[in-house]
């Protein structure tokens, strides 16, 4: 190998001119590289792995996380069976973007809340008004599911469903929350369901619910003006409540009895026959 390097280039550039031809260039930066090889060819070698190492690791944790987590990935779970879809709620407690964005990536323009509900609208949707009541629907349950503990909370929506639509779950609430969706307590699966509790003392039904776990937070008093007390006469009568929160009790009370009338109305509303 010519180890002079001025007379190699000397030997290549034009005579009239001076500077370097474009052969002399690129015959100088090839000899020049080739000197140094040992250092030059591991500084490149190094420093393609630096860019390549983070990338390798973004891929090995994303494999590991989807190994030690395959069953918490999804709040939902969406199943196609005929000409529909039906949505079950694994997370009761998920946020609702989570939702949605699990309902997008199954081609649905639907928001879904589930939110602490009293026990006739756990697992059923709000009642407020809807104009997609033919196309969704909430799932089965089955008869002994409230004795084990186990019910499926979830929807149906029918496949030629093309609309948007805003759902609200109801689910069991937890101890501290307040319910959101609300039936009367007479309400079938309500705590005071066929139990004769209108037209009865405070004190008596303050009893009754205290047998059932359940505790008075609040009164509405009825008459021309209405108001929330914490407490009341034990005579007043009870012509009204529902549950407020977890374990709580709201009531609402009158010191005159409610038309016998409207009582056997209410009982009948419900599927009760007492008084």
């Amino acid at each position: 190998m010519n180890t002079n390097i001025d007379e190699a280039i000397r030997s290549l550039a034009s005579a009239p001119g001076p500077g370097l031809t474009p052969v002399a260039r690129e015959m100088m930066n090839a000899i020049m590289d080739a000197e140094p090889a040992p250092a030059a060819v591991t500084r490149r070698r190094w420093r393609r792995p630096l860019f390549a190492l983070p990338i390798t690791a973004a891929v090995i944790s994303a494999a590991v996380w989807a190994i030690l987590t395959p069953a918490t990935a999804s709040a939902l779970d969406i199943k196609e069976e005929g000409d529909h879809y039906v949505i079950e709620v694994k997370d009761l407690t998920a946020d609702p973007k989570v939702y949605e964005s699990q309902l997008r990536g199954a081609g649905l323009d639907i928001s879904l809340s589930v939110v602490p509900a009293t026990p006739s609208f756990v697992g059923e949707i709000d009642p407020g008004p809807s104009s997609y009541q033919d196309k969704i629907k909430t799932i089965d349950r089955p008869e002994q599911c409230v004795l084990h503990r186990s019910c499926p909370i979830g929807v149906t929506i029918a496949k030629d469903f093309a609309g948007s639509a805003e759902i609200t779950l109801g689910r069991e609430a937890r101890p501290g929350e307040e319910y959101e969706i609300i039936g009367s307590l007479d309400a079938p699966g309500e705590p005071l369901h066929c139990k004769p509790f209108y037209n009865r003392p405070v004190s008596e039904v303050r009893a009754l619910l205290k047998g059932r776990g359940l505790a008075v937070g609040e009164y509405v008093t009825q008459g021309n003006e209405q108001q929330v007390r914490t407490s009341v006469p034990n005579s007043v009568y009870v012509t009204g409540g529902h549950l407020s929160r977890y374990g709580m009790a709201t009531l609402t009370v009158a010191d005159e009895p409610m038309p016998p009338e409207m009582v056997a109305s209410r009982n009948k509303k419900t599927g009760c026959a007492t008084g």
